[in-house]
């Protein structure tokens, strides 16, 4: 069972299922310890691609430590983000990116995606995210099966569903459409240098929108902010093309589809 706590948001991809669980592994030594990467072991369940700012790591019964961007993670650890913190978890299923304010937890059971309120399964790719004691789901491509109090609900792109404690799904509805007005930077890149205050902005008069930053050619989530707002000033301190984009939320909270990408180019020459 992999179990998320606290307010966060989940990125899912590829395949939520049930697995049975192998025995919990003990922990390679880190690269900071040892300067070396970590030894690979038949009982890791994950492994860390990304870890940006405060992302903390516990074994079963232990205190929590720095997270180590490549380290394994295995059955009976806990993975915790910052405020401003992102990291992603590379699964032979799937992968999971959990935004700033997140707790994923994997204890020594049946593996399953589960929230305090519900159980997410499916394929394809969802967004999953907890705030006052709800669990709102959206799918953004494929079909996902969301179960709670005994009830299933099916959802396929643009569907989302709210769960709250102890009640069955909600009906699966349309979510707010991809904001398409006054994106920019867009196809034409802006070039900044690394750590240069960059304004982005678009239009639209939500309650609340998700921003993220990826890589080209990547689904890697490298920064991801909830905002109340356009415009909204970030800063990048990595070099290289970068494409953003931006999701509105409705008043419960239920994200919506992302927008078209823009671009940004960091180059320090």
């Amino acid at each position: 069972m992999c179990r998320s706590s606290d307010r966060s948001r989940l990125g899912l991809f590829a395949l939520v299922g049930a697995l049975v669980a192998l025995p919990s592994a003990a922990l390679a030594q880190s690269a900071a310890a040892t300067g070396k990467s970590p030894s690979p072991s038949p009982l890791t369940l994950a492994r860390l691609s990304v870890v940006e700012h405060r992302v903390e790591l516990a074994k079963t019964d232990a205190r929590w430590q720095q997270a180590v961007e490549g380290g394994p993670l295995a059955l009976g650890e806990a993975l915790r983000t910052g405020p401003e913190a992102v990291a992603r978890l590379d699964l032979p299923w799937m992968a999971l990116t959990l935004s700033p304010g997140s707790t994923l937890r994997f204890p020594d059971s049946v593996l399953k995606l589960v929230t305090d309120e519900a159980e997410v399964r499916g394929l394809g790719r969802a967004v999953v995210r907890r705030q006052a004691k709800s669990t709102l789901v959206t799918c953004l491509a494929g079909r996902f099966l969301v179960e709670a109090a005994g009830a299933v609900v099916t959802l396929t792109a643009g569907q989302g569903t709210v769960v709250a404690a102890g009640k069955s799904p909600s009906a699966p509805q349309g979510v707010l459409p991809a904001p398409a007005e006054g994106l920019w930077p867009a196809l034409d890149p802006v070039f900044v240098a690394p750590g240069e205050p960059l304004e982005l902005r678009w239009k639209g008069s939500a309650p609340g929108y998700q921003l993220e930053v990826l890589p080209v050619g990547s689904d890697v989530v490298l920064l991801q902010r909830d905002v109340a707002a356009s415009p909204v000033k970030i800063e990048m301190p990595w070099e290289g093309a970068f494409r953003w984009r931006v999701s509105a939320r409705d008043a419960r909270g239920l994200e919506g589809l992302p927008s078209a990408d823009g671009l940004i180019a960091v180059d320090s020459r």
